[in-house]
């Protein structure tokens, strides 16, 4: 089975600006995802799929640096970009990553793609029925599933201009048409209500304190690793609280 990482990111974030070129440990966030992501196990390669490159050019000189390789497609249709991306690199089954998770546990990863890998299903996810602490999300699907999606929407426009300009996310079809044979990973505690996820300046805060402490340990720390972190130092998610309950758009990248 032929499996590639994308990793979903560009630079028009509004909250928190150029949020995926931060650095925590003089580390850039697309190097701490590009970095955790080789922990994940029987992966043939991990893409950037950004925007334009115009308006990406300092994420693509990132990536560069990085010796991680890219593509850049539409700038607002995410779901033509992924559909492109995957004809490029000739893809099979993909792992779809957002900018926004720089501390995403390679564990569940694995363990998803365990799943994944025994059963006949077009999509598997963690964010459909959310247990997992919110910053740890992903998506395993077909390309074949993909490409439906993508020709469905792209059916719904009367020119692909328009459709290019239009804000599609690349999984919300496949996650809620009924077409779709759709695999929900859950935990086995609901643990939700955590924000560990990258949107604002306080999500740097807290995201910056456990990487710091824990990545000096060991620097391939998990999901467990963080959860005893915050449950020694229960105040540090006071400071995103007021972000817990915000029912942002999946996959808009802010």
């Amino acid at each position: 089975m032929k499996t590639q990482i994308f990793v979903q990111a560009r630079l028009g974030s509004t909250r928190l600006p150029g949020k995926v070129l931060h650095k925590i440990c003089g580390k850039s966030i697309i190097q701490i995802i590009f970095e955790r992501l080789q922990k994940v196990q029987n992966i043939d390669d991990i893409f950037l799929v950004t925007g334009t490159k115009e308006s990406n050019h300092l994420l693509v000189n990132e990536s560069e640096k990085l010796n991680l390789k890219y593509f850049c497609g539409s700038e607002e249709n995410v779901l033509d970009r992924f559909y492109k991306a995957s004809n490029e690199f000739n893809s099979e089954n993909i792992i779809r990553i957002t900018a926004d998770c720089p501390l995403i546990d390679f564990n569940i990863l694995n363990h998803g793609l365990e799943i994944y890998e025994k059963i006949n299903c077009d999509i598997l996810s963690i964010v459909r029925k959310r247990t997992f602490p919110h910053g740890f999300d992903f998506e395993i699907f077909r390309r074949k599933s993909l490409e439906e999606s993508w020709k469905d929407n792209l059916s719904k426009y009367s020119n692909e201009t328009e459709f290019l300009n239009t804000f599609i996310p690349p999984t919300k079809y496949m996650l809620e048409k009924k077409k779709f044979k759709n695999y929900d990973l859950v935990n086995k505690e609901d643990l939700s209500h955590i924000r560990l996820t990258l949107d604002y300046p306080e999500d740097f805060i807290v995201i910056s304190k456990i990487y710091e402490t824990l990545y000096k340990k060991n620097k391939y720390f998990t999901m467990n690793d963080i959860l005893n972190f915050l449950n020694n130092n229960k105040k540090i998610l006071d400071l995103n609280r007021k972000y817990i309950n915000l029912n942002h758009e999946l996959d808009i990248e802010k």
